[in-house]
């Protein structure tokens, strides 16, 4: 994961990656990380039905082994559903499907505002941002997400 992130070409090929994962998967279905990595392995090679399939399972296995309501009190499950659909919205967006894109992100921005979460909410922000950009021109958004990073301290 690491290599992927910094330094892509150092990483093990696309193929013999998702072997190994495979074969980790095949002993630990619910190892979430493995289902992560798959995840951005897939993006590499621009598969979307992987890419969400690896994804979902992903925050699947989140939630059903608890490692997400452990670390984060109560509101664990909410935090995984709202950035499962804030990421859902995003792999999307890089793929072009707009229009599934805000239907995620709507759903993000519902969770969300339920939650009081202004940090997942700003993140949303980003993201409408770059959607109104692919279907229209608009700077109003983007001032607005610049205002409300500033006032909550994110860059």
């Amino acid at each position: 994961a690491s290599l992927l992130k910094n330094d892509e070409t150092k990483a093990l090929t696309p193929a013999s990656l998702q072997k190994e994962l495979n074969n980790l998967l095949k002993f630990n279905p619910d190892f979430a990380e493995a289902h992560y990595l798959s995840y951005l392995n897939n993006l590499r090679v621009q598969d979307v039905f992987s890419s969400t399939h690896s994804l979902l399972h992903y925050f699947d296995r989140l939630i059903l082994t608890g490692a997400e309501s452990k670390s984060n009190g109560d509101e664990g499950y909410g935090r995984s559903l709202r950035y499962a659909a804030l990421n859902l919205a995003a792999l999307h967006c890089r793929f072009g499907h707009y229009q599934q894109a805000e239907l995620a992100l709507q759903e993000a921005i519902r969770i969300a505002q339920e939650s009081n979460d202004h940090v997942c909410l700003q993140h949303c922000l980003s993201w409408l941002y770059i959607l109104e950009q692919k279907i229209f021109d608009s700077c109003v958004l983007l001032e607005h997400s610049v205002n409300k990073s500033l006032h909550f301290g994110l860059p």
